[in-house]
């Protein structure tokens, strides 16, 4: 099976490889590196946003969800679906408003305080680092349980793939093969599903001896239980609404019109894509009920399926966790590029350099992201922990930055309390635990802290602006 595989998967990362490079020799702009030149098509767009919001945790996490707690997976799709809905909103302003990263958004609402800024530049890097590792520790449990090699070995060859899809020409190069990933993902889905229920016989009788209180609908939905639901609803539901990679999207969209349809149609394909993790997670228990990691779900899945499968499902799996791979590279460069190193450490850098600089720190951020998923690997953990302290730090002054902007109701001040109360909110009730999920506390004492300390400091504000 190995060598079929490998060549399958060489003959399709040539392919795009060359694509990438072709790619990055037509767009060679900081433009096209930071946000795709602000051309990207409308079917692009989906593509890129579906591909990003895939990935690891949908193929290995959620698939092991659902082999434990059954549709629960589909709810975490609902979840994370409608938490999407409030960038049909912000859709319009942030694509005109020229923005190339998250705290290019929030330092036009707050100002461009330094300590607010350094605040922010650090809870925006939380979800695409942590999304980074998740796609690495995915794709090493699967593919080591195909090929046999060590987690290890199979991570750090993934990750020396996936730089020849960014460092070319940054989100214009990620997003077209992103598209392109898309596509594969989608013929993929289809065939493993057809392919599952016949090896269990049907969808019928997978449920039948399925345990009812997780495969029957609607029940199955909360087979998890309240209290990880509850965490779903404040840590992971507006957890997209701090990932900086939904923003640059927008921002790299041809049209404002056309960013909002992306966000919908990305929902929408989401939540099916959960659906196809509960289906298979099902399935896969009823073949094999007796898994002591049910992350490892897919990879055993993919051990009984016949050589042609396999090669064809492992493409699947390469252009889903390739892209959000990538994808999130791009995004946790730019950060550091333009917002750290542009912004405070070299401001003279021209911007041919900055584009050498990303391609430098690219490398660095992977080599990081490599080590910590060698030393934790665990692909859901790493998605919820990121989403549940970018939620603390950022979902407030997002929000109600965006409600509030332009009046007296917010300023400078309110906003760094803001981060900083959301941070030690979260931090405290995580530490002692609580009954309720530890982001509820951070995200309530980031709202006391945003409103009471922007209405405390108004009048110094209005003095500093009256010296202006």
């Amino acid at each position: 099976m190995l060598l079929p595989l490998v060549i399958a998967l060489g003959v399709m990362l040539s392919g795009l490889f060359v694509f990438s490079l072709i790619m990055g020799k037509r767009h060679q702009s900081l433009d096209d590196w930071n946000v795709g030149g602000r051309s990207l098509p409308i079917y692009v767009q989906i593509g890129t946003q579906f591909a990003t919001v895939m990935g690891g945790a949908v193929i290995v996490g959620l698939v092991g969800t659902a082999y434990t707690y059954g549709w629960a997976s589909l709810t975490y799709g609902i979840l994370t679906a409608i938490g999407l809905i409030p960038f049909i909103f912000m859709a319009k302003w942030l694509r005109n408003s020229e923005f190339e990263s998250l705290p290019d958004a929030l330092s036009a609402i707050f100002g461009k305080n330094k300590i607010f800024m350094i605040l922010v530049i650090i809870a925006t890097l939380i979800v695409p680092f942590g999304w980074m590792i998740t796609q690495l520790v995915g794709f090493g449990k699967i593919f080591s349980e195909i090929t046999g090699f060590e987690q290890s070995t199979v991570v750090i060859i993934f990750a020396l793939i996936s730089l020849a899809f960014v460092l070319p020409a940054g989100m214009t190069t990620v997003a077209w093969t992103d598209f392109i990933f898309g596509c594969f993902m989608i013929v993929g889905a289809i065939i493993a599903v057809i392919v599952a229920l016949q090896m269990g016989g049907s969808w019928s009788e997978i449920v039948t001896n399925s345990e009812p209180q997780y495969t029957k609908m609607p029940n199955g939905l909360f087979g998890i239980g309240g209290t990880m639901i509850l965490f779903w609803i404040f840590g992971v539901m507006p957890g997209n609404l701090t990932n900086q990679q939904i923003f640059q999207r927008i921002y790299a969209a041809d049209n404002a019109k056309n960013a909002r349809i992306s966000i919908i149609a990305t929902a929408i394909l989401f939540a099916f894509a959960t659906a196809w993790s509960s289906v298979m997670g099902i399935t896969i228990r009823h073949l094999n009920p007796g898994m002591s990691n049910p992350e490892n779900a897919t990879g055993w899945f993919l051990t009984q399926t016949p050589v042609w499968f396999t090669v064809i499902f492992s493409t699947f799996i390469v252009a889903t966790i390739m892209s959000t791979l990538s994808s999130a590279i791009q995004s946790v460069v730019v950060t550091l590029t333009k917002d750290i190193y542009v912004s405070y450490i070299h401001p003279e850098t021209t911007r041919s350099q900055q584009v050498f600089v990303s391609r430098l720190i690219a490398v660095i951020v992977l080599i990081i992201a490599v080590s910590l998923s060698i030393l934790v690997p665990q692909a859901l953990g790493w998605i919820v922990a990121s989403f549940a302290y970018s939620v603390s730090a950022l979902i407030v002054p997002i929000i109600f930055g965006f409600i509030f902007k332009g009046t007296r109701w917010i300023n400078t001040y309110g906003g760094i309390s803001s981060i900083v109360g959301g941070i030690v909110g979260s931090g405290i009730a995580h530490s002692i635990g609580t009954s309720l999920p530890y982001v509820f506390y951070g995200i309530c004492l980031s709202i006391i802290c945003l409103f009471t300390i922007s209405y405390l400091t108004k009048k110094k504000v209005e003095v500093v602006q009256n010296e202006i």
